[in-house]
């Protein structure tokens, strides 16, 4: 076995300023999702794929906090890439999933759930507040913003080398995410019209250029980048330049390929909901066709 994969199997770190929020959410889905099953077992709010969805993306985020890929990142650009990506391509969009905010909000106390629900159902200045920073323009932008800043060389060494501020990196990383993928998956609460399929494909695929273009800069550069990497032991027999390279790589090619594949998905359930659509109108279209004629119809027939 490869030493950097038996290193992936050595023992997690308990960081309880992650365990305990993964733990409180949990709860909070477990018992919303239990009370929606009670009143309806065929409802689509609380199904069993959301369930699953959701409690994917929290175990992503505890795989990608918590296990071994977390200091391996200090000491491979490699590791720190994968980290990122499954915060933002895996947790993220999979928490969207499980359709988080009507079913967490079912597991509050009934006060609670009545304060959210005032909060966002009227003109409020929290509604207005998500209302802006909802705009799928404005999550777009944010998150990009985010993404890029945190690879400027300054900042991506200040962060490996500073606790509060790595923690702050992966906040943001995955915060940011959860906006960029508000829209794609049209998760609730609802504050703008939802986009069509086609707007979340463009959406998605748009991403790829700045993205690519970023990894791209990092596999091919001559020198080291992040200079954090020059200062750590050499794991593996893995200079810090060929670390950078695949480190690039990954950003480059494995973040483009699950946007691509992401609007892929989305062009499937576009074509697949078109050809119900089509069903049902040539259905109704049949039936209309088969129904008995009226007297009058009758009467105008025999004239």
């Amino acid at each position: 076995m490869h030493p950097l994969v038996k290193a992936l199997f050595s023992p997690w770190e308990l960081r309880w300023e992650v365990l305990i929020p993964l733990l409180l959410f949990g709860a909070l889905y477990a018992l919303g999702w239990t009370r929606l099953r009670r009143q309806s077992r065929s409802q689509k709010v609380a199904s069993k794929w959301r369930l699953a969805m959701y409690y994917l993306g929290l175990a992503s985020l505890a795989l990608a906090l918590m296990s071994p890929i977390d200091w391996l990142g200090t000491q491979l650009l490699t590791m720190h890439m994968i980290q990122h990506k499954i915060l933002i391509m895996f947790s993220a969009p999979l928490i969207w999933l499980g359709n988080p905010y009507p079913v967490g909000l079912w597991g509050l106390p009934r006060p609670a759930r009545r304060a959210v629900t005032s909060a966002l159902a009227g003109d409020t200045w929290i509604r207005r507040g998500l209302g802006v920073i909802s705009q799928p323009a404005i999550c777009w932008l944010v998150f990009t913003f985010i993404y890029l800043g945190w690879h400027d060389a300054m900042l991506y060494d200040l962060a490996l080398r500073i606790e509060w501020v790595h923690n702050l990196e992966h906040l943001t990383f995955f915060f940011g995410a959860m906006l960029f993928w508000w829209p794609v998956v049209n998760g609730a609460p609802r504050l703008h019209k939802s986009l069509p399929y086609w707007g979340r494909i463009f959406y998605v695929l748009a991403f790829v250029p700045p993205n690519a273009i970023a990894g791209f800069a990092i596999a091919n550069a001559s020198e080291v980048i992040y200079s954090h990497y020059t200062t750590v032991p050499r794991l593996y027999g893995m200079s810090a330049i060929e670390d950078q390279m695949i480190g690039g790589a990954i950003m480059w090619v494995w973040s483009s390929e699950m946007m691509i594949n992401a609007a892929l998905i989305m062009l499937g359930v576009m074509t697949v909901q078109e050809r119900r659509r089509k069903q049902k109108q040539a259905a109704a279209a049949a039936s209309a066709t088969s129904l008995p004629l009226t007297d009058q119809q009758m009467k105008a027939a025999g004239s």
